[in-house]
């Protein structure tokens, strides 16, 4: 009895029925977060900001999460690498900024307690950049 692992021939790849409304959740979370940023603050939740958000007004990071999903979404619905590249770099580093702001939060509690959120924003940051550069590499070898 054989057991060892071999490797699949598979490339995971999103299928084309779907890959434009995975794609667009990205910008789609920027937005929601923007609306957060943006809206009154009804139960205090602002008490638990980030050392990082609490650097600029909540209406400051809203218009930038907006400004990140409006871009992104724009380039993205209108086919225009460009845009969307752009839509995607500023959402990387304002994703890895708002990541970074929340891991100094959470490092020193026990059991890292509070990872999601930073553990969420960094995913976040981690896919815009990886979509900004995939795109970028697509344009280089004229694939769009």
């Amino acid at each position: 009895m054989d057991l060892t692992l071999h490797r699949g021939q598979w490339m995971p790849l999103l299928p084309e029925s779907v890959r434009m409304v995975v794609i667009m959740a990205l910008p789609v979370e920027a937005i929601m977060r923007a609306y957060d940023y943006l809206t009154p603050d009804i139960d205090e939740t602002a008490v638990s900001l980030s050392v990082v958000e609490r650097m600029m007004p909540l209406g400051v990071w809203g218009v930038l999460c907006a400004i990140v999903g409006v871009v992104t979404l724009w380039g993205l619905a209108w086919r225009w690498p460009r845009t969307a590249i752009t839509g995607l770099r500023l959402g990387a580093a304002t994703y890895a900024v708002l990541a970074a702001g929340q891991w100094i939060a959470v490092v020193e509690n026990p059991w890292l307690d509070g990872i999601r959120g930073p553990g969420m924003a960094s995913i976040f940051a981690f896919a815009y950049f990886g979509m900004a550069l995939g795109y970028v590499r697509q344009q280089r070898l004229g694939q769009v």
